[in-house]
């Protein structure tokens, strides 16, 4: 599946043309992103939806497979499937066999990577991290407020999550009245030299008056480079670097507070950032986060 933020900068890519016309397909592999959002706002936005699932293009077969007596020993949940099948003998134009649906199930991961896969089904809210409400909840408009606007002097930090084959994220955190943290910079890479993005932060430094600048612990020479080019900018910055293995379970409830506590607050242009903080998720049945997808809510924690 296309990186969101790939979709989110071709999308007016299509709109500019004369006869523009966009299609997506996709299963909901995540829980939210562009995809998600332009399917519940399809109507609005003049997309035609349409569905199916694995049982709509299954090639015609006989019902009795689901009484099975051999199949049902093997595979004890079989009648979740059938439940599933909802009555359905396929198609004499399908192509899919049922016995490969039946495999699929019996060697699925979960059962929600199941219904996602192979039924269309959005992906489980269980285990997130933050309730997305909380999230939506921290959005604002820059464009219809200025309540949230850099003030110089104010009290700036930046936190920065090193990617060396995926995203690199940099955020900028000011602090606002009555303990805010306001988003007022993000800048995300993807496989780009560590010499520009340490250019470019050294940029948001002396804009925003950075004393302090939280990073990764684990990109120990990448650290180290950013802290001799502001030294040698003669910046008065300081890299932190933050031990995320033994320090970001404190870190992920002081994270997960400041959302609950209405403590966040992000512009509503920064799209990416919100999808990644409403999927950032917990490893299913434990309380450590999946690495994956979770660059910006990462910076924001440092």
């Amino acid at each position: 599946e296309a990186k969101d933020e790939i979709m989110y900068d071709a999308l007016p890519m299509v709109t500019s043309s004369p006869h523009p016309l966009t299609i997506l397909t996709s299963t909901f592999h995540k829980i939210f992103g562009v995809f998600q959002e332009i399917w519940d706002k399809a109507d609005e936005l003049g997309y035609t939806r349409f569905s199916w699932d694995i049982f709509d293009v299954t090639l015609a077969f006989d019902p009795a497979i689901w009484d099975d007596v051999e199949l049902n020993r093997q595979i004890p949940d079989l009648a979740e499937l059938k439940e599933l099948c909802a009555g359905r003998v396929g198609d004499p134009e399908g192509w899919v066999l049922i016995e490969n649906i039946i495999s699929a199930w019996q060697g699925k991961p979960t059962k929600d990577w199941f219904l996602v896969e192979f039924m269309g089904t959005r992906p489980s809210a269980s285990g997130l991290v933050l309730d997305p409400v909380d999230v939506e909840a921290a959005m604002f408009d820059s464009r219809r407020t200025r309540k949230y606007d850099y003030k110089e002097k104010s009290q700036v930090v930046g936190g920065l999550d090193w990617g060396f084959s995926s995203m690199t994220s940099w955020v900028v955190l000011m602090n606002h009245l009555d303990a805010v943290k306001v988003t007022v910079k993000n800048r995300n890479y993807t496989q780009v030299a560590s010499k520009i993005i340490i250019e470019d932060i050294c940029k948001d430094v002396k804009k925003f008056e950075i004393r302090v600048i939280y990073a990764d612990s684990e990109a120990k020479f990448e650290n180290d480079e950013l802290q001799r080019e502001l030294t040698r900018q003669r910046f008065r910055c300081k890299v932190v670097e933050v031990v995320f293995r033994q320090e970001k379970d404190e870190m992920l409830g002081n994270y997960r507070t400041h959302f609950q506590r209405h403590k966040m607050k992000i512009p509503t242009s920064m799209q990416i950032a919100k999808w990644q903080h409403k999927r950032f998720r917990y490893i299913e049945g434990t309380n450590k986060v999946v690495k994956k997808d979770d660059h910006i809510p990462d910076a924001t924690m440092c």
